[in-house]
């Protein structure tokens, strides 16, 4: 709460997913100390040990969460992976990417989450 939120689903055999880490991490970097912005990586129908192994061997710093029965998701409405939200601070989906992540279309959906009341 009253923190913008990056929702990121994924996982670890995705090849989307492996190119966009690279534009997740310099993400993270850049914004980790901003105070007003979290991260969080779901992964989406994966298994929970290789889901294990690529966060242990590219871990960056930000949360990751399994999803158990897909309710986040299903929550999300989500059709695959990768895909990402950016939430307002006030709750609200600012905006989202069904497609791999980029710097520029993070920086633009961090700009428009901070806009919305």
């Amino acid at each position: 709460q009253g923190k913008v939120v990056l929702v990121n689903f994924w996982n670890s055999w995705c090849i989307p997913c492996q190119q966009e880490h690279a534009a997740l991490a310099a993400f993270y970097a850049r914004h980790r100390n901003d105070g007003d912005v979290e991260m969080i990586g779901i992964v989406r129908d994966d298994t929970a040990g290789a889901a294990r192994t690529w966060v242990r061997d590219h871990h960056d710093g930000w949360v990751f969460a399994t999803d158990p029965g897909g309710q986040a998701a299903l929550g999300f409405g989500t059709t695959g992976q990768p895909e990402s939200f950016m939430v307002a601070p006030s709750g609200v989906i600012a905006a989202y990417l069904r497609s791999p992540a980029s710097i520029d279309n993070l920086e633009a959906m961090l700009a428009a989450a901070r806009r919305v009341a």
